[in-house]
């Protein structure tokens, strides 16, 4: 099943490069404007599915489409000189906590599930060394369908979600090189990296294969997304 994209190229390209620069600087500033823009794309099922559908046919936006654990992403839009990287976060059904802080500032809308999340606080190294049991919940809520949240990459999180939650991301460029996760339930330390900073095996190894791109694509028309 797909939907029938009627936004031609020229289309999308007049929204997308109209769409404005983001100063994510000032956060909550940038926080209002994103939301805009994530009403802008992610309220629009023609506009989103043309997006989605562009993507093969881009290479840069091909390679930056990956596999994770937890969730896979599609990025579908990136401009670094407006500060916009633009992708949907797409949830494995598999889940486990892990705090984690990210290297860019984000602005997620939830276009389908729910986030069960816990901001935390430390007073601790973000380092190998770090005690699992030092970070304290401060925050506990629930993001539900619908709803926009803007987070600064210094901010320590976990997110657990409901099956296959969808949400459009809407991030900065990076602001650090890596960034921290620790696992909850035995206090594993590891870091993410950007693609500059991996090797070519952990390149293929999270690079979405046609088949799961497909499987995406199909899943979010059903899903009511597209």
């Amino acid at each position: 099943m797909t939907t029938a994209t009627t936004k031609s190229e020229s289309e999308v390209l007049a929204v997308m490069n109209n769409l404005p620069a983001v100063d994510w600087s000032d956060l909550e500033a940038a926080a209002d404007l994103t939301r805009g823009i994530a009403h802008t794309l992610g309220d629009d099922r023609e506009l989103l599915a043309a997006l989605v559908d562009r993507v093969p046919g881009v290479p840069e936006l091909r390679e930056k489409c990956e596999c994770h654990a937890l969730d896979d992403k599609i990025v579908i839009w990136d401009d670094q000189e407006k500060g916009l990287r633009i992708r949907l976060r797409l949830a494995n059904t598999d889940q486990y906590e892990r705090v984690h802080n990210h290297r860019y500032s984000f602005t997620a809308y939830l276009l389908y599930g729910t986030y069960f999340h816990t901001l935390y606080a430390t007073d601790q190294p973000l380092d190998e060394t770090a005690d699992v049991t030092r970070f304290w919940p401060r925050v506990i809520r629930e993001e539900r369908t619908g709803d926009i949240i803007t987070l600064h990459h210094q901010q320590l999180h976990t997110t657990i979600t409901s099956p296959e939650t969808v949400s459009l991301m809407i991030q900065s460029p990076a602001q650090k090189a890596r960034a921290f996760m620790i696992r909850k339930s035995d206090g594993q330390v590891w870091w993410r990296l950007g693609a500059a900073e991996e090797d070519a095996d952990r390149r293929a190894e999270i690079r979405m294969s046609d088949e799961r791109f497909s499987h995406w694509r199909t899943k979010l028309v059903q899903l009511g997304v597209l």
